[in-house]
């Protein structure tokens, strides 16, 4: 099949870049044609691969904007490509585009949504809500696929979306990429024996959520000084260093920065306890499914679809530096609970959330409004 794959997101840096790059190269695994539109350059290396840069300009979280600009230009190479399938990926923009071209070719359309919050912290977070609300039930694409029943139950329906349009297909990730049995000595010589670890990139909502994970040290650093916090990732890690010094918790909290994908390996093996703190309404994380991937113990804020997407396998705690510090302090204090969330981890992840499984939902999809 003939894939046109609209996205505004793309990448190996940041959740839904790399759960784009995953599905796209198992799309290419399986032997799909398929040519890529997107801002963020991206070489996948393989014959079925082509790729249209679109220009771009300003702040990455800026460039989903400024595509529709191009449109005109996707059609043409649309018309080029001839594909069988459309599908569009991450925001209610990608869709428009996608609804141009399948207006111009007349081939249906598959428009996927990754988080629809109404808990918005920024001017810009507002704005995809807005755009996302007025648009989605007005665009023309034969389906529109969500990560959770909460997303399709709260939003879609209530918007007035048909539910035979709605498709849930839960967020997923490579399992190969993901070794649980992974070295990370080196790690812990240079941190520490006992760490916290996440793995996020430093942006707006990110920062938010991760700024009660930084409060939360405090209560761990008063009970188990021995424990340090890691909190990785690219971006601006300002505003949590205040944080860090406001709550005087400098001294077990730091801040690496960027890891390369080799690298991060060694920081997941050594993690002993994963947080995760949202203040958006959780559709899912890809910096937790990896934890889980990796087998870890994971402390979850109680956020959306939180409880429908984990299932037993975490332990679930009100989004409040106390609860989070009690709730790190509790799998600390109780190794058995702890060894129970790593194993129930791996094993939703390697249950639920492989992208074989998830393109291949999506291949039936296409095949269905093909016919």
């Amino acid at each position: 099949m003939k894939i046109l794959y609209i996205t505004s997101v793309l990448g190996d840096i940041g959740g839904s870049e790399i759960y784009c790059r995953d599905v796209i190269k198992e799309m290419l695994r399986k032997g799909h044609q398929v040519l890529v539109v997107s801002t963020e350059p991206y070489d996948f290396k393989h014959k079925n691969f082509e790729f249209l840069q679109i220009p771009f300009f300003g702040h990455h979280a800026f460039h989903k904007f400024t595509m529709p600009l191009f449109y005109r230009r996707i059609v043409k190479k649309a018309k080029e490509f001839q594909p069988d399938i459309i599908q569009s990926h991450s925001n209610c923009l990608m869709g428009w585009i996608g609804d141009k071209v399948k207006q111009e070719l007349k081939i249906p359309h598959v428009l996927l949504i990754e988080m629809i919050s109404s808990e918005n912290n920024n001017l810009h977070t507002k704005t995809i809500f807005a755009l996302e609300k007025f648009l989605l039930p007005k665009l023309k694409y034969d389906k529109i696929v969500v990560w959770t029943e909460n997303m399709k139950k709260k939003f879609l329906l209530s918007w007035g979306i048909k539910e035979k349009r709605i498709e849930v297909i839960p967020a997923a990730l490579e399992k190969s990429n993901y070794n649980y049995l992974a070295d990370g000595k080196k790690v812990k010589e240079k941190f520490g024996e006992h760490l916290i670890i996440s793995i996020k990139s430093l942006w707006t909502t990110n920062v938010l959520g991760l700024q009660y994970v930084v409060k939360a040290m405090k209560y761990v650093k008063k009970k188990h000084p021995e424990y340090r916090y890691l909190c990785i990732g690219p971006g601006d890690s300002g505003e949590l260093k205040k944080t860090a010094k406001e709550y005087n918790v400098e001294d077990v909290v730091f801040f690496p920065g960027s890891v390369s994908n080799k690298e991060k390996m060694s920081y997941w093996a050594a993690t002993e306890i994963a947080p995760h703190a949202y203040v958006y309404e959780f559709s899912t994380s890809i910096s937790l499914l990896e934890f889980l991937a990796m087998g870890k113990a994971c402390v979850i804020t109680d956020v959306g679809a939180v409880r429908e997407y984990l299932k037993d396998a975490a332990l679930i705690v009100k989004l409040d530096e106390k609860a989070i510090g009690e709730g790190i302090n509790k799998l600390i204090e109780n190794p058995k609970l702890r060894k129970e969330f790593e194993r129930k981890a791996r094993k939703l992840f390697e249950e639920n959330y492989s992208i074989t499984s998830s393109v291949e939902k999506l291949e039936k999809i296409y095949s269905e409004i093909k016919n």
